[in-house]
């Protein structure tokens, strides 16, 4: 279920690719809360209460999740040469606007779903 994870060239059956998408959100979350507190830190606050509420405030969660896709996604269109293809690269467009409104929860979903294709010839 979750072997390969960093080979976007790999084909995957439908339940590596639930991996995949387990792995990478929780590899999302982990990023946004890193990023979170490396905010919270320059924000000089005293209490965990003051950071928390400073790193809800920037937004910086959801910014490092529709950036984190992006990359998933460019990188899943390179290894598999899959930007040949127009439907996939308007999956792509659909995936960030995904990743805009649900975060990673949604936003990959779409990259899961590409690393169960093939790997085009061209």
């Amino acid at each position: 279920m979750f072997k390969k994870l960093t080979d976007f060239s790999y084909k995957r059956n439908w339940k590596e690719a639930i991996g995949f998408y387990l792995a990478y959100l929780l590899l999302a979350v982990i990023l946004g809360g890193v990023f979170g507190a490396l905010l919270s830190t320059s924000t000089n606050a005293q209490t965990f209460q003051e950071g928390f509420n400073a790193g809800l405030q920037s937004n910086v969660g959801p910014m490092v999740a529709i950036i984190y896709i992006a990359i998933i996604s460019v990188l899943l269109l390179i290894k598999r040469k899959l930007y040949t293809k127009f439907r996939y690269l308007i999956l792509i467009v659909i995936n960030l606007i995904l990743a805009i409104l649900g975060g990673g929860l949604l936003g990959l979903i779409i990259p899961a779903f590409m690393t169960t294709r093939e790997v085009s010839a061209n």
